[in-house]
């Protein structure tokens, strides 16, 4: 018979939590590192998938005691549709956050990208996530909407950073909102 089996059954025989305990250890030493090898594959972001690993063990060994197969194999099965169980329940749960993360109306964002300073710090959120997408599409465009709408400069102190005209800046700063708003849609 298997080793690892014949530690599940000697844990399902003894109720003292002492004998429980050292059998739990064994179990753990021999599965660990099977079930850590599948989450971290399914789950590429290193801390959640920690968290899931965490959640993955401690489901096995609150569960050994329901677990009444014959064979090392059917064991394992068992612990992977745990973890399997697991990991989907951490994508179910990403899934709702991502839910309540909508795209913001047009409307919307042309009356924040025209809010007057100080902005609320909800509207900040919302202009920061539009601000990260324009980074990654114009550096020179970020960086104007940045000094304008984060840092809160006026239209002439930008002016006269760039050593523009009062009426250039402002203009560049409007295309800006523009590609901005564009790249929101």
């Amino acid at each position: 018979m298997d080793e690892l089996i014949k530690l599940v059954r000697n844990y399902r025989l003894n109720h003292t939590l002492t004998d429980r305990n050292k059998y739990t250890e064994a179990i753990f030493r021999v599965v660990e590192p099977k079930m850590s090898l599948f989450v971290f594959k399914a789950i590429h972001n290193p801390s959640s998938a920690e968290d899931v690993l965490q959640e993955v063990v401690r489901a096995i060994i609150v569960s050994l005691s329901s677990f009444s197969r014959d064979t090392e194999r059917q064991f394992l099965d068992w612990c992977y549709r745990i973890a399997r169980n697991k990991i989907n329940d951490h994508y179910r749960a990403q899934a709702k956050e991502a839910k309540h993360l909508q795209r913001m109306p047009d409307e919307e964002l042309w009356e924040l990208a025209a809010a007057p300073a100080p902005l609320s710090p909800g509207d900040r959120l919302d202009l920061e996530y539009a601000m990260k997408l324009l980074k990654a599409s114009d550096q020179d465009c970020y960086d104007y909407l940045l000094r304008r709408f984060m840092l809160e400069a006026e239209y002439a102190e930008i002016a006269e950073q760039e050593n523009l005209k009062l009426d250039t800046a402002r203009r560049r700063i409007e295309r800006c909102v523009e590609l901005a708003q564009s790249l929101v849609n």
